[in-house]
């Protein structure tokens, strides 16, 4: 096969692996909305997994994209699992044989053996629920009422069904944002990667903390009045370690 053929063959290929999971994640969407008009789920509910299919679709092109300029056969060997191509067209593009070629795991969510990013975690974290996350909210780029600015241990409630709606719920690659509802009162929020430390679902021991955020007046244990380290059990009390809670 000629090379331009082959480059338009992939670039065919790429955006039908897209095409792909975007039909999973809109049957998805589709059972949802089924649902709804059968009133077997409330409209927030089909509305959060609206959302969650925007999300997703999000991410999905951010990363196939990526792939294909970096890893294409990587991404071609995804299209092969994923019963895209057949096994003589994958040795025509590639020169190779499937299992010779390590697969880019487009589809997954993220590189086996390596932990999620925030972005991606929190996403994990908001398809299965509300989600309860702690901000260091004395970070100037942080926004939230002024009622709480400067305050390094705020948790605030975000997910795709809650009421009152967050309609504008988003998560990007600089952090997440939405207009939460305080007192009865609207406030849109805006929240930097860099200022969140944890994230939890509500009513789960499932979260995520990231120590390397994690503000040290959390770390920092108490000083007694003499100014020595304070003792549990007549030994030095270590400072606080958090980690992934499952």
């Amino acid at each position: 096969m000629p090379q331009r053929e082959k480059v338009v063959r992939i670039q065919a290929v790429v955006s039908a692996l897209i095409e792909h999971r975007v039909a999973v994640s809109l049957a998805e969407v589709e059972t949802a909305l089924m649902r709804w008009r059968a009133g077997e789920l409330g409209p927030l509910d089909a509305h959060g997994a609206l959302l969650k299919h925007a999300a997703r679709c999000e991410r999905l092109i951010e990363r196939v994209t990526a792939a294909a300029g970096s890893r294409p056969q990587g991404v071609l060997r995804d299209a092969f699992d994923a019963g895209l191509i057949d096994r003589a067209e994958f040795v025509t593009l590639t020169g190779a044989e499937p299992e010779t070629v390590e697969p880019a795991l487009t589809l997954a969510e993220h590189e086996p053996n390596t932990p999620p990013d925030k972005r991606t975690f929190v996403e994990q974290l908001l398809e299965r629920g509300p989600v309860l996350v702690h901000v260091d909210a004395r970070r100037g780029d942080v926004v939230v009422p002024a009622r709480f600015r400067g305050d390094p241990k705020l948790v605030l409630r975000f997910g795709y069904g809650l009421q009152p709606a967050i309609v504008d719920l988003a998560v990007d690659t600089g952090g997440m944002s939405g207009t939460l509802t305080f007192g009865g009162v609207p406030f849109h929020c805006s929240l930097p990667w860099p200022a969140v430390y944890a994230a939890v679902v509500e009513g789960e021991q499932r979260g995520m903390v990231w120590p390397e955020d994690i503000p040290d007046v959390i770390l920092e244990p108490p000083r007694k009045d003499d100014d020595r380290p304070a003792t549990e059990n007549g030994r030095p009390r270590q400072r606080g370690h958090l980690k992934l809670v499952d």
